[in-house]
């Protein structure tokens, strides 16, 4: 069982959205990777840094400590210089003991003419490749 998340790049399994850790702090529980969408209103585009969160529902008392399952955050967002638009897709779900992750998206777009795309990405199972 894993005790924060596995290092590496995880892919949906309709292979549009990749996760990759880099690195997960147990201290606060911040994911740093990046996070990549192959399809959106402005085509692909991804972000790196600090991209999610996890945080543990199993404590000392219970005598396992911080291992999986857990609750697990991650997405990106971009918004160019002159903020011609603005995209943020959010993912929410559970890491697995199988070192996967199930996860529910949303997307929401704006942009300077008044476009507004506000909508699910579905729910995914991310593999560790």
């Amino acid at each position: 069982m894993s005790s924060v998340p596995q290092t590496g790049n995880y892919i949906s399994a309709d292979k549009n959205f990749t996760f990759k850790i880099t690195s997960a702090n147990p201290a606060n529980g911040v994911i740093t990777g990046v996070y990549q969408a192959n399809y959106s209103p402005i085509g692909s585009f991804h972000t790196e840094g600090d991209v999610g969160h996890y945080g543990w529902v199993f404590n000392k008392g219970q005598g396992k400590d911080g291992v999986a399952p857990f609750n697990l955050s991650f997405g990106g967002s971009q918004r160019p210089d002159g903020r011609a638009y603005n995209i943020v897709d959010s993912w929410n779900g559970a890491y697995l003991t199988n070192n996967t992750i199930l996860a529910e998206g949303s997307r929401a777009f704006v942009n300077s003419d008044g476009v507004i795309q506000v909508g699910s990405l579905g729910t995914q199972i991310f593999t560790l490749a």
